[in-house]
């Protein structure tokens, strides 16, 4: 789980910076419409990724949940900083939530559920920033914004679903070899 744990969350961190470099060269070209809804998705998405992970990695839940809301609030700072104050609170009170969620998710699920779900919260994750940078660099239109973007852009972004879906099939070619043993509680019914 280490590998792809850790890829994980160098992705949030990486993709976290590069938008918030991204929006700070496009500050005064941001629709004032977005900058609400492009801090809260960012926040909430990353947060989510990031509590997840943390509590996969450590799977004390009051423990996860701190660390995740202390990690998730910095990178939280990075994402609303561009948007200014609203942006900023918006980004807050979405990763506050988002970690919250997401280190109770990673203490819930069972081992052999944990490589899925991060590579879906990956996936979500990518996709979620990815539609947030076009709709923050969008001009007149959709069509417009797709084209305007560089060809390394795009690439970058194949190749981090490229290396999430290899990281989560060879983690589960190695489950498969060594199983994880699921530690189910058992609930016993009183009648």
């Amino acid at each position: 789980m280490n590998m792809l744990a850790l890829f994980s969350l160098f992705l949030v961190v990486g993709y976290s910076f590069f938008f918030f470099i991204s929006a700070v060269r496009k500050n005064k070209e941001i629709a004032t419409q977005y900058s609400k809804c492009i801090p809260m998705v960012v926040g909430m998405t990353s947060s989510l990724t990031i509590g997840l992970i943390i509590s996969v990695w450590l799977p004390e839940m009051a423990k996860a949940t701190v660390l995740s809301i202390l990690i998730s609030a910095v990178i939280a700072i990075f994402i609303g900083l561009p948007f200014k104050t609203n942006g900023l609170v918006e980004a807050q009170a979405s990763s506050l939530m988002g970690s919250m969620m997401g280190a109770m998710l990673g203490i819930m699920l069972v081992p052999s559920e944990v490589t899925f779900m991060i590579i879906s919260m990956d996936l979500i994750y990518l996709i979620s920033i990815f539609a947030m940078m076009l709709l923050m660099h969008k001009k007149h239109s959709l069509k417009e914004a797709l084209k305007n973007r560089p060809v390394p852009f795009y690439l970058t972004f194949l190749l981090s679903i490229a290396i999430i879906c290899a990281s989560g099939i060879h983690q589960e070619a190695k489950n498969s070899i060594h199983p994880i043993e699921e530690n189910t509680p058992q609930v016993e019914h009183h009648h």
